[in-house]
């Protein structure tokens, strides 16, 4: 019985530590107040500072929840990880995630205020109207960086894409090998290896993009003009997509080739630079 109780405070310790190395770990997402871990076993390695949790743990606090199959963290509260059927809700910055793994990381010594989610294994990230899917995903809370690879879908308020990477860093965004990104305000869909491009706000207001360049226009009338080159640049700012490098522009059966090509926005006008051909479809006797 005695040695029943002894482990009995061990457990409830290792508890009280777990617990004070998740405030302090996810302030970010996490506000101060009462926050309860619970799980199936519990144990504290008091050498390296390791709390290890396993089965059905849930992790609550005033702000979210954290729900896995196996977890762990250290006291010093830089970092902590789940695997195992994660769910998790961070209220504060409004995100739903669910993945197989994550890690919830800080430098509390020299940056206390910045704190990134890490999760890995069929992820699926929802922020508000925003949603991200991906094998992997790091997102850094108290702001808008965010990095996603692996079969990465996003629909996110002001576009869509489908690639293989997804960045972003302040206002600077960032994609590899895009299969299709939409812009549904201004009626733009494109592929291309690369992109990066400039945020203002959630819109994005500049994109170059290279490599296998292909645009679709959809104009007022719902006629796609199609423009593919070696490179591309859309500025919202200029209201112009300048194409360059083998550039040609189909609409129905016309098509123009010239070394770059200028497509207006507003207008649908198109102007051809360097050598341009026509070739335009003859109606049948």
């Amino acid at each position: 019985m005695r040695y029943a109780s002894r482990q009995l405070k061990r457990k409830r310790v290792g508890v009280l530590w777990f617990v004070a190395v998740v405030i302090i770990f996810a302030g970010a997402a996490f506000a101060d107040g009462e926050a309860v871990l619970t799980a199936k076993s519990l144990s504290y390695d008091s050498k390296t500072g390791w709390v290890t949790a396993s089965g059905d743990i849930h992790f609550t606090s005033p702000d979210g929840e954290l729900f896995s199959d196996r977890g762990g963290g250290n006291i010093n509260g830089k970092v902590f990880v789940a695997s195992g059927n994660v769910r998790g809700s961070f209220k504060r910055e409004s995100i739903e995630i669910t993945c197989e793994a994550i890690s919830l990381s800080s430098d509390v010594e020299s940056m206390p205020e910045r704190r990134v989610i890490t999760a890995s294994g069929d992820v699926v990230l929802t922020r508000r109207k925003d949603r991200l899917s991906a094998q992997s995903v790091m997102w850094e809370m108290g702001g808008n960086g965010y990095r996603a690879e692996g079969n990465v879908i996003g629909t996110f308020e002001e576009f869509s894409i489908d690639s293989d990477v997804v960045a972003r860093s302040g206002d600077q965004f960032l994609a590899d090998n895009v299969r299709k990104y939409v812009d549904r305000a201004r009626g733009m869909r494109l592929s291309s290896k690369k992109a990066s491009g400039l945020f203002d706000g959630s819109k994005i207001v500049e994109l170059i993009t290279n490599g296998n360049v292909s645009i679709d226009m959809s104009d007022n009338r719902g006629e796609i003009t199609t423009v593919t080159g070696d490179k591309g640049v859309y500025s919202l700012a200029r209201g112009t997509i300048v194409v360059t490098g083998n550039a040609r522009v189909g609409r129905g059966d016309h098509s123009l080739r010239a070394s770059s090509v200028v497509y207006h926005l507003v207008s649908g006008r198109v102007e051809a630079l360097g050598q341009p051909t026509l070739t335009f479809g003859m109606p049948a006797d």
